[in-house]
């Protein structure tokens, strides 16, 4: 009696035609009979005209859940017979709360580092940094570290990007050309070099307005005092300035033939 749909491959009249076919028949087990339309933002326009129909005289039994992180590219006709809620992301602490729990239950052995790096790497999706903690405990290796992360997730070594940015405020080409080698001989590409080090210029931003035990920065007591020793070789001004270059330099390396180059 609950019927997921996705909208991006069923997006089109007949699809909608037959979901309404279907949903005059009352549910086998339960009250009510749930259709879910994930990506529902996908569904053509005529899809979203047939939809309206019912929408306009549902039957008693049927509701409707539709999900879609593009809102605005649902028409105003379906937006006004729906009651909206927005849900927000889940903050990097909770998520990291969420997986200690998890292997305390479980029983395994983790390094902190690993789980504040599982938290950030989750972008706010509680199932993302679930789906990779069930990744690496299926590795069957114990205790759960941030070198694991790095081998089997592709995650960048954090001791290398803080050397990277070392170079970089020592201004040192020599010292950063060789830091950047050693970040891709590990696998890295060029643009996850770039958003590593935009991450990491972010927090020695943070640490310049906020101080380093700012609630702001999800890190270990460790990593909190690497960043704010690193934060003394930048002013916030260079901080802005190497942040918007390396941003300007992210697209122009995915547009490129010759990333290294660049």
């Amino acid at each position: 009696d609950v019927i997921e749909i996705d909208g991006a491959t069923n997006n089109g009249v007949e699809q909608v035609r037959e979901l309404r076919q279907n949903a005059i028949y009352r549910p086998a087990r339960c009250r009510f009979k749930i259709y879910i339309i994930d990506e529902v933002h996908m569904l053509s326009v005529p899809a979203f005209n047939a939809l309206l129909k019912i929408l306009e005289e549902p039957p008693s039994h049927v509701k409707f859940i539709f999900a879609t992180t593009e809102p605005n590219k649902v028409i105003a006709t379906i937006q006004s017979r729906c009651q909206r809620f927005d849900f927000s992301n889940i903050s990097a602490t909770k998520i990291a709360g969420q997986l200690k729990s998890i292997l305390k239950q479980e029983k395994i052995k983790y390094e902190d580092d690993l789980i504040l790096s599982l938290a950030k790497m989750a972008n706010g999706s509680m199932r993302d940094g679930l789906s990779l903690l069930d990744r690496l405990i299926s590795t069957g290796a114990e205790p759960l570290t941030a070198d694991l992360l790095e081998e089997f997730l592709g995650s960048p070594n954090s001791e290398k990007i803080y050397n990277l940015i070392g170079e970089i405020g020592d201004s040192s080409a020599a010292g950063t050309f060789t830091a950047i080698e050693d970040l891709i001989s590990t696998g890295l590409s060029e643009v996850q070099v770039v958003d590593s080090l935009i991450d990491y210029m972010r927090d020695l931003m943070v640490v310049k307005s906020a101080g380093a035990e700012s609630e702001l920065l999800i890190l270990t007591a460790e990593q909190r005092k690497r960043t704010g020793e690193l934060a003394e070789k930048f002013d916030t001004a260079a901080l802005i300035y190497n942040i918007t270059a390396l941003e300007k330099l992210r697209w122009s390396i995915k547009n490129s033939d010759t990333p290294r180059a660049l």
